[in-house]
């Protein structure tokens, strides 16, 4: 049996979903941007290499995920397979390296704790 959506539960379930994504993107790339800034005053401050660059490098693939779905959002249709599959592997990417950021970040705060 084929079930059709209403158009108030396609804007619910289809749109809405998807703008609430890429703004909740938004404010993740953006929250990373953030803790760089952050970091790169910490490395001034104490003189340790803490690699604020990769909070503003890293969220890129988070970045390009987000321009695909605004995209497909826009088209009003789902990501396609090839789009899927580069948007979600930038996205791997994108995280490992923010966590390498945040791993990296975890350790010289905890240099930093020992020497006080």
């Amino acid at each position: 049996m084929d079930t059709v959506l209403t158009p108030a539960q396609h804007f619910w379930f289809v749109e809405a979903t998807s703008y609430l994504a890429i703004c909740g993107g938004l404010a993740l790339w953006g929250g990373f941007i953030w803790l760089g800034a952050i970091t790169r005053r910490f490395e001034r401050a104490y003189g340790k290499m803490t690699h604020w660059q990769f909070f503003l490098l890293a969220p890129a693939g988070l970045c390009a995920y987000l321009v695909l779905q605004a995209v497909a959002s826009l088209r009003h249709q789902n990501m396609g397979a090839a789009e899927q599959w580069i948007g979600y592997s930038l996205l791997t990417w994108s995280a490992g390296l923010c966590l390498w950021g945040v791993l990296r970040l975890r350790k010289v705060l905890a240099e930093l704790e020992r020497e006080t």
